[in-house]
C-alpha cells in the first residue's frame, strides 16, 4: 500500500510534531514533507548548515537554493515550495494535522491541491517514549524539583508577621516566588511559564496562578512545568505546603491526596486500563471522608482527572481520567490527585512515572512534605 504524502508547516518552536519529526529547534516556519516514505525539510540560509548536523539522519536537509533549483521555483514563499514540490511528485492530495493553517490551504486549494486533515495524531508513535526519551523528560522534572527547591527555600526563611510572610524585609507575593522559581529553572537551562503559586482560597481552583499575598497556615500549590531549552521536553511537579501549622482539615486532605497518589502508582503498569487507576484515585479519597461534586455551582473535592501524558507538550496522550485508554509500557504520566473547597483551599501534589512492563518508574525525586516550620 503506498504511504501517503504528508506535509507540515510551521516553527518547531511551537509545533512538538514539528520538533518530534526533525530533531531541530528553528524559531521561524519551515516546510517539511513526506513523499514515498522519503522526508524532506526545506529552511532559509540562515538555518541550513545547523540543520544539516543537527536534524533527524532520516531528514534530506534543503536549503530555498536547492529547492528553487529541484523544484523550478521562482519564489522560496510556501505556497510556492508547496505547490513546486507537489507538481514534481505528482501530489494532487496531501494528508495533514488538524492545524494546519487554513489561509495556506485556501491558496493552494486554488491551484488544484487537496487536503486530507489526520484524525488524532498526526506522529501516533510520539506517544511512546523511547529511552532517551524518558531521559530528556528526567531531566525536565529535575528543572521542575530546582525550581521548586528555590521556591521552599524562600518559605523556609520567611517569617510569619501577621497574617502574612515576611521575605528580605518584604511582604512575600506569589509573583515573588514565581518570579524566584523561573529565574532558577533559567539559570539551569530551562523556561518556565505560567507556573503556579496559590495560596489559601486561590488554591481552590487548580489552574488558578495565584497572585497577591502569601498568607501564614494556609495551603500553598505550587505547581511547575519547565520545558528543557536544548530538547524541548517537559517535566511536571506539585506539592503543597503551609508555612506555620496546616488546619486539621488540610492536614487531613494532604494525608488523603498523599495515600491517593501511592495508591494510583501502585497500580499503574503496562496493559492496565486508565480508569482503573483514576478510579483508584477517586475512591481512595472518597473513602477517606471526602465528597465529589463535579456539578455544583462550584465544582469541589476531586474534580480533574488523574493524570496525562508528558513528554514534547506538558499535556498529550494518554489521559488518565473517565475514559477508557489502556497504558502501555512507553507512555510517561503525570500522577496529580487533588482536592479543592472554596471555604479553605486546596491540596494537589504531582509526580511523573514511565510505565513499565510490570509497574513503573518515579522521575519524581522531591520529598513530600506538608508544614514549614
Amino acid at each position: 500500500m503506498k504511504s501517503p504524502a504528508k506535509l507540515l508547516y510551521g516553527d518547531s518552536e511551537r509545533c512538538p510534531d514539528l520538533r518530534y519529526v526533525t530533531g531541530l529547534f528553528i524559531p521561524d516556519p519551515i516546510l517539511w514533507f513526506e513523499v514515498a516514505s522519503t522526508r524532506f525539510i526545506i529552511v532559509s540560509p540562515l538555518e541550513f548548515n545547523r540543520a544539516r548536523r543537527e536534524a533527524d539522519k532520516r531528514t534530506t536537509v534543503m536549503s530555498y537554493g536547492d529547492a528553487k533549483q529541484k523544484f523550478g521555483l521562482k519564489s522560496v514563499s510556501y505556497e510556492s515550495q508547496i505547490t513546486g514540490v507537489s507538481k514534481y511528485y505528482g501530489i494532487k492530495k496531501w494528508h495533514v494535522p488538524y492545524y494546519f493553517p487554513y489561509g495556506l490551504i485556501d491558496l493552494l486549494k486554488r491551484r488544484g491541491l487537496t487536503f486530507k486533515a489526520t484524525r488524532g495524531p498526526f506522529f501516533p508513535e510520539r506517544e511512546f517514549k523511547m529511552k532517551s526519551e524518558i531521559k530528556k523528560i528526567s531531566d525536565g522534572v529535575k528543572l521542575a524539583e530546582a525550581g521548586l527547591e528555590r521556591a521552599l527555600q524562600i518559605i523556609n526563611a520567611s517569617r510569619i508577621k501577621g497574617r502574612g510572610l515576611q521575605w528580605n524585609n518584604q511582604a512575600l507575593t506569589s509573583e515573588i516566588i514565581k518570579g524566584e522559581i523561573n529565574a532558577t529553572i533559567s539559570y539551569c537551562g530551562g523556561s518556565a511559564s505560567e507556573t503556579i503559586v496559590a495560596c489559601g482560597i486561590s488554591a481552590a481552583d487548580p489552574h488558578d496562578s495565584g497572585s497577591g499575598k502569601i498568607m501564614a497556615n494556609q495551603p500553598i500549590i505550587i505547581d511547575i512545568f519547565p520545558r528543557v531549552t536544548n530538547t524541548g521536553y517537559h517535566g511536571d511537579l506539585t506539592r503543597t505546603v503551609v508555612k506555620g501549622t496546616a488546619s486539621e482539615i488540610v492536614k487531613r486532605a494532604f494525608v488523603a491526596v498523599q495515600t491517593a497518589v501511592n495508591n494510583t502508582i501502585d497500580v499503574l503498569k503496562s496493559d492496565v486500563d486508565s480508569r482503573v487507576v483514576h478510579q483508584t484515585a477517586s475512591k481512595t479519597l472518597r473513602h477517606l471522608g471526602f465528597r465529589t461534586d463535579i456539578k455544583a455551582n462550584i465544582p469541589y473535592g476531586f474534580i480533574h482527572s488523574t493524570g496525562h501524558g508528558l513528554g514534547l507538550e506538558i499535556h498529550e496522550a494518554p489521559r488518565i481520567g473517565r475514559k477508557k485508554y489502556i497504558l502501555k509500557q512507553g507512555h510517561v504520566v503525570t500522577v496529580e490527585p487533588g482536592l479543592y473547597y472554596p471555604e479553605w483551599g486546596g491540596v494537589r501534589i504531582e509526580d511523573v512515572v514511565a510505565i513499565k512492563k510490570n509497574g513503573c518508574t518515579n522521575l519524581t525525586t522531591t520529598p513530600i512534605y506538608l508544614e514549614i516550620p
